[in-house]
């Protein structure tokens, strides 16, 4: 079967003489262990420790390192990005490419094929293709796509979405952040957070009857303001990833619709 159209996806590259020294200094992931050929999770923080880019960083093996982003405008993070270059000899140019949902590749390969990179995620692969039309995307397609990440606790940052602090997102559990490489944005907020513990919120894989929007909703007593991330149907049901209170009952009340919490994914 050929690969299905999912969405336009845009990434930044990272290129030049200290493209790894760079994204070392500036993403909260070890990057020194990002091996050629693979893809590891990274974010960009601020200061205060909260998320501005979420995103899959790859080596294709050609010396260049490809953030894709997973939400978020790839312009306005690369024109952040490009205020702490300074001296060093780094490039960052944005690119956008059509994901396509391909087969199984093993998790965190990173390969080129042909003119096109594909992401390992397992028993699915994303594949990357550079073209200058869009085909017609596949509701069914994408709703499997967005099931599959729900299910595996992997979040998507929404355009705006600069509030959450790294364990909101599991980003701990994804190896996204790294408490001994050293200084980073933000990377004193992780490491309290980290040993000090005392965040209250956490990802959760929730399923109900009544499809949710994305963005923020203000949930109801026994869940406190909640911010779906993603959702999606399933044969019949809906399935969601939120952001919420670390301790959720078993059972959820959002706007009168009840909602069975399936799992919480750790920090």
């Amino acid at each position: 079967m050929p690969p299905a159209f999912l969405a336009r996806v845009q990434c930044i590259v990272i290129d030049g003489a200290d493209a790894r020294r760079f994204a070392q200094a500036q993403f909260s992931g070890d990057v020194h262990a990002l091996q050629s050929g693979h893809w590891q999770w990274n974010a960009w923080l601020d200061a205060r420790g909260r998320v501005q880019a979420l995103m899959h960083l790859a080596d294709v093996g050609d010396g260049r390192l490809l953030a894709v982003l997973r939400g978020g405008d790839a312009e306005e993070v690369r024109g952040g990005l490009a205020r702490y270059v300074l001296r060093m000899q780094a490039a960052l140019t944005t690119c956008t490419f059509g994901g396509y949902i391909d087969g199984g590749l093993p998790m965190g390969l990173a390969r080129t094929d042909r003119q096109d990179i594909v992401l390992g995620y397992g028993e699915r692969s994303l594949r990357l293709r550079r073209e200058s039309a869009d085909p017609s995307p596949e509701p069914t397609v994408a709703d499997s796509w967005r099931l599959a990440d729900i299910r595996a606790g992997w979040p998507t940052l929404h355009q705006g979405d600069r509030r959450f602090l790294p364990p909101a997102l599991g980003l701990e559990r994804l190896g996204a952040v790294s408490f001994d490489k050293g200084c980073y944005p933000g990377q004193e907020i992780v490491a309290r957070l980290h040993f000090r513990g005392g965040h209250k919120l956490r990802l959760h894989h929730i399923r109900g009857s009544v499809p949710l929007q994305i963005g923020t909703d203000q949930g109801s007593k026994d869940a406190g303001v909640i911010d779906v991330l993603e959702s999606a149907f399933s044969t019949s049901e809906v399935e969601a990833l939120i952001v919420a209170e670390r301790d959720l009952p078993g059972e959820i009340n959002m706007l009168g619709n009840k909602y069975r919490v399936v799992s919480t994914f750790d920090s």
